[in-house]
Parts: structure tokens; sequence; C-alpha cells
């Protein structure tokens, strides 16, 4: 049995997973498998990373990227395996991938204080809020890191 989890790039054999993931964390509002095949195809600009324990994957982080910067734009670590320093690990990875002097932004569920306060945990500052941004109408919090 694997103790620590292991984080490597997402592949297209990965999709049924994330969205079994992704409907348990945002049972509300879930990407449709097909959202997540798009991030995952064969795209330079798109980049998916997926952590695993065992066989199993337990989370799963995917971003953007332009020139100059990184979105962040889907973030998630299974239900049983929340609170345990997982998603931190996650974002560190990912942040320690992208290239200096990159802007990195995200939006988040305003109202959502533990990934609000993994990201200001790890630098990121509120920048702007998009009114009414999810479906169910909810605002999100526009959050952005300069990396050094």
């Amino acid at each position: 049995v694997h103790d620590e989890p292991i984080i490597r790039t997402g592949t297209p054999s990965d999709n049924e997973a994330i969205h079994a993931i992704e409907q348990s964390v945002f049972k509300e509002d879930p990407w449709s498998l097909e959202m997540i095949s798009q991030e995952i195809a064969d795209d330079p600009s798109r980049k998916t990373w997926i952590m695993e324990l065992g066989e199993f994957m337990i989370g799963y982080c995917m971003v953007r990227s332009g020139p100059g910067e990184v979105h962040l734009i889907n973030m998630a670590v299974e239900p049983s395996f929340q609170r345990m320093g997982l998603g931190k690990r996650m974002l560190d990875h990912f942040l320690d991938q992208i290239p200096a002097k990159s802007s990195v932004f995200l939006e988040v569920k305003r109202g959502n204080f533990p990934a609000i306060n993994l990201y200001l945990g790890a630098g990121f500052e509120d920048v702007a809020i998009r009114e009414a941004y999810y479906r169910d109408g909810s605002d999100a919090i526009v959050m952005c890191l300069i990396k050094e």
C-alpha cells in the first residue's frame, strides 16, 4: 500500500475518474464528461495533473496557459480525502511547474472558505468579483498570484 500520494500528468483514460470526483465535490454544478475531455485534449496550452494514492485517483488540477499567464480552471480533492493538506500539495506542485513572472488566476465560489483560505495561504490575493458567475447564481471571487 502506498502511503504517499503521487502526482502525474492526466490522460484521456482519467476522464471517468475525474468526472466521478467532480460529481461528488461539485454536486450542484459539476462539469460534464465532455467538458473534462476537452481539457485533457492534446493541446499544449492545457494541462491536467492527477493525484493518486495507490491506484485510486484522489484529486486533480486543471490549468490553461497563455503568454505570461496561467488560469487554474478546476481543482478538487475526493471528499473523503479533504482536510489532509492534499489540496495544498497539489497547488504547490502546480505552482512549482509554471514559469517565473507568470500571473496565475483562478475563480473560487464566494463562501467556499476552505478553498479561499488555501489560496490565500499560497499567496493569492482577491482582485475582483464576478457576480452570478456560477449556475446557482452565486458570485466568484477572482484571485491572482504573481509568481516571482
